[in-house]
């Protein structure tokens, strides 16, 4: 299920029933909406704007998700979380959470869908950060949207439709990389023919299988080039032993 079925959920009356049991609030872009620790635990659901979710110490930041319209979170975990645009929430206190469930149980299977949804993508990106390097990350990523958000573009002979909210930058936040690395590899699936920029919030990818493709012919000459290194490396070692 993705957050857009969810908002649907929402604008029913089961939804706007459900919703009644909130408080809502606005967040101004930059502004804190919970931090580690924090001494009121609350559930919100998203109306409005975008949140980014992120992990900090005094030295690095990892971004584990964007949250968008029709996203629930939770403010008892050790996360940081920050409006990055004007944003308006639906919060309720944990402790009152669960009696409003109960009242309302045609809003359980919605949230633990769209749950669902964000921890396969926070473990998407974890996979990324952990087993592929820079272009192999944009390119799951995008294949990723594609495959989740995306639309068949009867209208122009096929392909895919890509909405995409996020700036460069959040991009790179997302992938653990630099904003010049994303628009860098960006650029090159662009020659390429992978993908076409449609505006600011949109991208067109012509074949989803020739995507798919480049990224396992990168990975091959990847591997290919570790194990070389690998190999002079050990060369060397011998040659060196006494």
């Amino acid at each position: 299920m993705n957050p857009s079925d969810f908002v649907q959920f929402l604008q029913s009356p089961a939804g706007t029933a459900f919703l009644g049991e909130f408080t809502p609030r606005r967040f101004a872009r930059g502004q804190m909406v919970s931090m580690p620790g924090g001494a009121v635990n609350s559930v919100f659901i998203v109306r409005s704007g975008r949140l980014r979710i992120y992990l900090a110490d005094e030295q690095r930041e990892l971004t584990l998700a964007f949250l968008e319209p029709g996203t629930l979170f939770t403010t008892h975990t050790p996360t940081f979380v920050m409006a990055v645009e004007p944003t308006e929430l639906s919060l309720i206190e944990t402790r009152h959470f669960t009696a409003c469930l109960a009242r309302a149980p045609a809003a359980v299977g919605a949230i633990m869908r769209t749950l669902g949804t964000l921890l396969g993508s926070t473990i998407a990106i974890v996979e990324n950060l952990a087993f592929r390097d820079a272009r192999q990350r944009l390119a799951h990523f995008l294949l990723d949207s594609a495959r989740r958000r995306g639309s068949v573009a009867a209208d122009q002979g096929g392909g895919w439709v890509v909405p995409l909210r996020m700036s460069l930058t959040d991009i790179a936040l997302l992938l653990g990389s630099r904003r010049q690395t994303v628009s860098a590899v960006l650029g090159e699936m662009q020659r390429d023919g992978l993908v076409r920029r449609q505006g600011r919030q949109q991208l067109f990818i012509p074949d989803l299988a020739r995507l798919e493709a480049w990224l396992r012919e990168g990975a091959a000459r990847d591997a290919a080039r570790e194990a070389r290194e690998t190999s002079a490396a050990r060369q060397t070692a011998v040659a060196r032993a006494p």
